[in-house]
């Protein structure tokens, strides 16, 4: 049988191997971010240069643009008389990436984070949500294409003028969103003991974030490749 000196060994020795292992299960992570990150880059890059050299929609993009929106007369005559349900509803998650909205709802999350004293936190989403805007501001002067138009067969929800790829939606509300539901996962959140309550907000989050790409889809204001790169 195991003596209260044996016991206090084997407890001292649990200790002092669990702080290897945490930094060795962290460094695997970090590997696999940054090998997550450079394959993500790549595919970007590699869409970017096709939408670059192709600037034109391509006839799967606009196909599957019609799909989603269902028959229409052509040329399309959007307006709020004759927009359906699901229109209504594109046109509110789209709202949310106005001017006003998208700089709004980042200042918002950082609050939060700062209220549970996660300073640390809510200065890397402000910069986050800084760099990605200008990242996504130099890919799309550089790629160049433009946005669909009605005479191409689709509905045009609101006429933009801007480049369309990447969609700026997409990538912001991925990079804002993400970075939120990624502290939400993290260990000092996963510990706590109402963690629970954070289940319905993590879901809703996930389900928005998954929305927008449809949004931008069905409102014709972006096409798939412009989606999929945001």
């Amino acid at each position: 049988m195991a003596g209260p000196a044996d016991l206090q060994a084997q407890q001292t020795g649990a200790n002092a191997a669990e702080p290897g292992y945490t930094k060795r299960r962290s460094g695997r992570r970090l590997v696999l971010g940054m090998i997550l990150w450079i394959v993500g880059v790549a595919i970007l890059a590699a869409v970017g240069f096709v939408a670059h050299t192709h600037p034109k929609p391509w006839a799967f993009e606009l196909d599957f643009t019609k799909i989603l929106q269902w028959p229409h007369t052509f040329p399309c005559l959007y307006n709020a008389r004759t927009r359906t349900w699901i229109d209504a509803d594109a046109d509110l998650i789209n709202s949310f990436n106005d001017p006003i909205p998208s700089v709004a709802i980042p200042i918002l999350g950082m609050i939060i984070l700062m209220l549970f004293r996660r300073f640390r936190q809510a200065i890397l989403l402000g910069i986050a949500v800084l760099s990605a805007i200008g990242v996504w501001f130099a890919i799309e002067m550089y790629v160049g294409r433009p946005r669909a138009i009605p005479s191409e067969g689709i509905c045009v929800h609101r006429v933009i003028a801007a480049y369309s790829f990447p969609s700026g939606h997409v990538v912001h509300d991925v990079v804002l969103f993400g970075f939120l539901l990624y502290v939400s996962f993290s260990e000092p959140v996963r510990s706590w003991r109402y963690r629970w309550v954070l289940l319905p907000l993590q879901l809703l989050v996930l389900l928005y974030m998954l929305s927008v790409g449809f949004a931008r889809l069905e409102a014709g204001e972006h096409l798939l490749i412009d989606v999929l790169g945001g």
